[in-house]
């Protein structure tokens, strides 16, 4: 190669190295802020920190966990974090529900999320994890606190159901 070559391969290769580094940190950002936002449901929901130890296993786990996936069973375990084509990061909130520590079954709801960079700052929305898109009848936000909102408002409907006035035919929340 000669040097004129050289020089032009090094200055495509300096914009990869450039473009790489920035995709990496947004990559940071979101898993950052969807931990934060993990943080935040879980005071809000006045859980932080609280645990319950499995039944028949010593792990304790938490009411309000992360989980990598927005998808339930073996389609939902993995070890990476989940990106879209788009650039969006897939995850999940599980919540635990029961009638004490100590009371077993337990109620565990998955609540698939996302979150993306819009114009420099996170946006957050509740997941159709199956369209790669926000959930029917949700949109993207730019809060942390209104997803919070959309999570606890999808709660709400959920478990105000009385099932003895028939459950719906299919549950916007998958329980695991």
């Amino acid at each position: 190669m000669n040097g004129a070559t050289m020089n032009r391969y090094e200055q495509l290769a300096e914009r990869w190295r450039l473009q790489d580094t920035r995709a990496v940190a947004v990559q940071e950002a979101l898993r950052s802020h969807s931990y934060l936002l993990l943080t935040e449901l879980a005071a809000e929901l006045g859980m932080e920190g609280k645990t319950w130890k499995e039944q028949n296993h010593p792990f304790h786990r938490k009411y309000v966990e992360y989980r990598l996936s927005p998808f339930a069973g073996s389609e939902g375990e993995t070890r990476t974090d989940r990106y879209t084509a788009d650039g969006e990061l897939e995850f999940a909130i599980v919540l635990t529900f029961d009638h004490g520590e100590d009371h077993f079954p337990k109620t565990r709801f998955l609540v698939p999320l996302a979150t993306r960079m819009y114009k420099q700052h996170p946006q957050f929305c509740l997941w159709d994890p199956h369209r790669k898109a926000p959930s029917e009848g949700f949109v993207w936000v730019a809060t942390k606190p209104a997803v919070i909102q959309d999570v606890l408002s999808l709660l709400d409907a959920e478990l105000t159901i009385d099932p003895f006035e028939g459950l719906p035919a299919t549950s916007r929340l998958v329980r695991l």
